[in-house]
């Protein structure tokens, strides 16, 4: 059996790819224990025992170096990781610098190179676009209010307000643009970023990259209903040979290794397809390409472990993800466990539907 730790199990209303992640590993061909790496207490993925067989609380990847690198190697030797794939934005260039360590530990990892990290932050989305030969909206980096002044005097309304890490609002006045960019900074820090907003449908596309320019599986996908937040809610499978060539080149040109996520849109007049974001992990709804027959993290822990793993894209279109929400009742002293000790209790497992919340 394989023992696969997995962060971003904070299965909310913006939920993290852990919990599909871990889905799609316990329904593929691989014998899997996973183990959850949480920061908060209140972190759902904790509970669903159903899916994660065991939970610990990490030391937000913020913090000193030492401690995050020491809680690691207490769990590792109650554990005995092979793998852990980072599902978090924030979390991975600590995991970057601590890579080689792990390394020397016996846990495996398939994550972008620093260069590669860099290359497609928001901040460089129009050279990324460059690169792979496509188009991006117009926007601005902002690091103050005078930058945000300067930005609403280029870019016309309405706008999009994005988030170093998560998060996008679309503004119709300066007086939102303005209130988005202090709850963004606020919450995430800088810079800001204030784009223009290209009116057409959105697609995203997930695949993985080895790290040699190929990549092991694409799939795509068209957004039907967002969340508040933009968070996909419903979704269906679609096969768009020149989205799919357009990841390819993604992995291809950066030597991306590890997860993606393509975030891209399709201008309702011109029909040209607009680059919005590269994100550097699985996407929360990972689960919807294991389910059609892309099963990415199965794939990637099996190129890790030597095992051979397929990399087709063949999957049908016209495939429905369906998210709802579901309830899990627990008692106190599971929180009370978590809160004290930093992990979960190991118990039998629930039959209740929370795995549902989040894939």
């Amino acid at each position: 059996m394989l023992t696969v730790a997995v962060s971003g199990i904070n299965a909310v209303d913006n939920p993290g790819p852990g919990t599909g992640i871990v889905r799609a590993l316990k329904e593929s061909s691989l014998e899997v224990r996973a183990v959850g790496l949480a920061y908060d207490s209140m972190e759902p993925g904790i509970y669903m025992t159903q899916i994660i067989d065991k939970a610990y609380v990490l030391p937000y990847p913020s913090s000193d170096r030492r401690l995050f690198l020491g809680r690691l190697r207490e769990i590792h030797a109650r554990e005995n990781i092979d793998v852990i794939i980072s599902a978090l934005d924030a979390e991975l260039p600590i995991y970057m610098e601590i890579e080689g360590e792990l390394r020397r530990w016996g846990i495996k990892m398939l994550i972008p190179s620093r260069h590669a990290f860099q290359e497609r932050e928001k901040t460089k989305l129009d050279e990324l676009a460059t690169r792979i030969g496509v188009k991006c909206p117009e926007f601005r980096t902002c690091t103050s209010f005078r930058d945000l002044r300067s930005a609403l005097n280029d870019i016309e309304a309405p706008r999009m307000v994005k988030g170093p890490f998560y998060e996008a609002y679309k503004a119709a006045s300066d007086m939102e643009a303005e209130e988005y960019f202090l709850k963004l900074a606020n919450k995430w820090g800088f810079p800001i970023i204030i784009q223009e907003f290209v009116s057409g449908e959105e697609y995203d596309v997930v695949g993985c990259g080895d790290g040699e320019g190929g990549n092991m599986g694409l799939f795509a996908m068209k957004k039907m209903t967002t969340t508040a937040l933009g968070k996909v809610w419903n979704a269906v499978s679609i096969r768009n040979e020149e989205l799919l060539a357009l990841a390819s080149r993604f992995v291809e040109r950066l030597c991306w290794r590890g997860g993606f996520e393509m975030e891209v849109i399709i201008e309702d007049k011109s029909r040209e397809i607009y680059l919005l974001e590269a994100n550097p992990r699985f996407p929360a709804w990972v689960y919807m390409a294991a389910a059609c027959g892309i099963n990415l993290p199965e794939r990637m822990v099996r190129l890790l472990m030597g095992m051979s793993y397929e990399d087709h894209s063949r999957y049908e279109s016209g495939k429905m993800m369906i998210r709802f929400t579901a309830e899990m009742l627990k008692d106190i002293t599971d929180f009370e466990q978590v809160v004290c000790s930093g992990e979960s209790s190991e118990g039998p497992r629930d039959n209740d539907l929370g795995s549902a919340v989040g894939i």
